[in-house]
């Protein structure tokens, strides 16, 4: 409990224990002591009362602004409150007051650049909730990327171009300008540069051009953007996209390397086999490398099978798709669920479709589940559905109840046509002649209703938040007011994510109405990991696929999420896991049992967010989450510079080493701790 005792110590230490903890609370009984401590004299707790009132401030958007403001007002002008006027200006922007934020920001880009700086990113902060800029703020984020004379160059200017869709033709020429200026000068922020010209439209197509074809200076991260910044012009922006193919498959990197994840980023972001015609023939049937591993194998397999993918025209049986797997695993057969789900799925297709969804994999198995709701024609999907919901794998499990969230009728067994009568004028309030009744919803198939409640019992039981979240809202969906009963004590749960979970399903079962769900007063549960802190300077290196690499802990900022990593390590929880998202400009995540993004340990609480102020810069590792308070056992580390997710998950250390080369499906065969 933070007493108001502990806001006015005069042991600076107790202050900013109180402002982390109670930024990390949040919510109305927090903000009247993280407003009181924003006008503390310390500029580490400021900058903590910031973050707090900037993360939560949907219903008090003006009045955290106004006190935020005023602060920045009397911060003083030295450097040690730079990092406080950043999440000052962080927080107006999340804030996104109608009234004052965006003019203020405007306003505090004529500041000195570490705080110009703070206020580029608070307006991309604001654009990322309101996706759209008043003109002149255009013209004023522009001058501040630009630099003069008088002020350097500011690159963090251009986030806020890539936090919104469209740019207003008035400003297309100046950002082309600035933007290709910007590619001159490498550093973490250059990928701003490289994003905003995919909002370019035309004139962006030149310098992305000099990035992918020309591109030797550039990293792999910035090229990987440039794609996907080129995928967003037309037909123009899929021809360079087709010339980067052509010249990739020229030496396809079939082991590895930064050439293999580019040319899998052009694969992805090709949507017409016209651009490549005869690069993406050869690629579809390229041979692995002699004497490849299985990573080797594997990789080949990815670049196949994406080539396989990109022609519209490509059936279940077209035999470039049904031998792009080497070795007829999950990527082949991921590729053919995506392949299938492109038309309606009759007739051979129908068949390969039940295969799928019972594939021993979880990736293919949640591959064909999602095409349910897609796919009316697909027979007796209640079974499908039961059988699920039943899975060992957690994954399936989400993946069936967020079909039936999306279309409650799938959990329904068909019901056998009535015999037609003949047609008679219908009374009044009955439908006339010609007119079809309104058929009421199929009940419910009894298998499908008992397996949810089974789900909703094994989420609680293995602490899985993200899959009970799902189950409490597909109960909701499938509107039997008889479940009611088994899904309102969530409404009371300790962690919010299940609480808003409960909200919408409660909503769903009682006419519409919303229930008020609230925490509990006091809640014991605590993770064990937080009655042993983690030691200082302690380092894993994990033995993979790619080599090896490290992650060094900060038992400063997160120890409790820390500590849990270290026991899981310990356990060997990680010990053959498979990395299971690799994005090559985003992250790299892991620690899903089933490689499939979901699941934990089963027998562990999850650890409360220690989420905070500090910016995730490329390398930097932290906790994955389904939602707040959720994480567990996955973790990420990010390869390049992506402000929209700071302060919105806890970083707990920093990477070393070749992450770059990672792929997915690369096996981390074990993690031990540095001595």
């Amino acid at each position: 409990m933070i007493e108001d005792a502990d806001l006015t110590s005069r042991d600076v230490t107790v202050r900013r224990a109180a402002a982390r903890a109670l930024a990390r609370i949040t919510g109305p009984n927090a903000r009247p002591k993280l407003l009181r401590l924003l006008g503390d004299e310390d500029a580490e707790v400021v900058t903590w009362a910031a973050y707090g009132l900037g993360f939560d401030c949907n219903d008090a958007r003006d009045v955290h602004v106004d006190a935020l403001v005023a602060r920045a007002l009397a911060l003083p002008d030295d450097d040690s409150f730079d990092n406080a006027f950043v999440a000052i200006a962080r927080a107006v922007g999340a804030c996104a007051s109608p009234a004052r934020s965006e003019t203020t920001l405007v306003a505090w880009l004529g500041a000195k650049p570490s705080r110009a700086r703070g206020a580029s990113l608070g307006l991309g902060d604001f654009a990322s909730r309101t996706k759209r800029l008043r003109e002149e703020s255009w013209v004023s984020l522009f001058a501040s990327a630009a630099g003069g004379v008088s002020a350097p160059a500011v690159p963090e200017s251009l986030y806020a171009v890539s936090r919104v869709d469209n740019v207003p033709p008035s400003v297309l020429d100046r950002l082309t300008e600035v933007a290709s200026a910007r590619l001159a000068e490498p550093g973490p922020y250059r990928l701003f540069a490289i994003r905003a010209l995919g909002r370019a439209k035309a004139q962006g197509l030149a310098p992305l051009e000099r990035v992918l074809l020309k591109g030797d200076g550039f990293t792999m991260p910035e090229r990987v953007e440039a794609v996907r910044a080129a995928a967003r012009l037309g037909w123009d922006g899929q021809v360079l996209i087709g010339k980067l193919i052509d010249k990739l498959a020229a030496a396809p990197a079939l082991e590895g390397g930064e050439d293999g994840a580019l040319l899998l980023a052009a694969l992805a972001a090709a949507t017409d086999a016209k651009v490549a015609p005869k690069a993406l023939p050869a690629l579809a049937v390229v041979p692995a490398p002699a004497g490849a591993n299985e990573r080797g194998r594997r990789i080949t397999s990815l670049v196949r099978c994406a080539a396989a993918l990109v022609p519209r025209e490509v059936k279940a049986d077209t035999p470039a798709l049904v031998g792009c797997d080497l070795d007829s695993g999950w990527i082949g057969k991921t590729a053919l669920a995506e392949v299938i789900g492109r038309s309606e799925i009759r007739g051979r297709d129908i068949e390969k479709f039940k295969a799928l969804s019972t594939d021993a994999d979880a990736r293919v198995r949640e591959a064909a589940i999602a095409l349910l709701s897609l796919h009316p024609e697909i027979p007796d999907t209640h079974v499908i559905l039961a059988t699920a919901l039943a899975a060992k794998e957690p994954g399936v499990v989400y993946a069936a109840a967020e079909q039936i969230k999306a279309s409650p009728r799938l959990a329904s067994a068909p019901v056998p046509a009535p015999k037609k009568k003949p047609k008679k004028k219908g009374k009044e309030g009955e439908p006339k002649e010609g007119q079809t009744p309104e058929e009421p919803p199929p009940p419910v198939a009894k298998a499908v209703e008992d397996a949810l409640v089974s789900a909703l019992e094994r989420a609680e039981r293995e602490y899985d938040l993200e899959l009970l979240g799902a189950v409490i809202e597909a109960v909701g969906a499938l509107g039997q007011k008889t479940l009611l009963p088994k899904i309102q004590p969530y409404c009371g749960s300790i962690y919010p994510s299940v609480r808003a979970h409960a909200t919408n399903g409660i909503a769903l079962l009682s006419a519409g109405r919303r229930p008020t769900c609230t925490a509990p007063d006091k809640s014991d549960a605590i993770a064990p990991e937080a009655l042993e802190p983690l030691g200082e300077n302690t380092k894993l290196v994990f033995d993979t696929d790619a080599g090896e690499l490290t992650i060094e802990l900060d038992a400063a900022v997160a120890p409790v999420a820390g500590a849990r990593f270290v026991a899981l390590v310990k356990r060997g929880y990680y010990d053959g896991n498979v990395i299971h998202r690799v994005d090559p400009s985003y992250v790299v995540q892991f620690g899903s049992p089933a490689a499939d993004g979901m699941g934990g340990p089963t027998d562990l609480p999850p650890v409360r967010c220690e989420t905070s102020p500090l910016p995730f810069e490329p390398l930097e590792v932290g906790v994955a989450l389904a939602g707040r308070d959720t994480g567990s056992g996955q973790f990420f580390v990010m390869r390049a510079r992506h402000p929209h997710i700071d302060g919105q998950y806890a970083l707990i250390g920093h990477a070393k080493g070749p992450w770059d080369a990672v792929f997915e499906g690369d096996v981390i065969r074990k993690v031990t701790i540095a001595k």
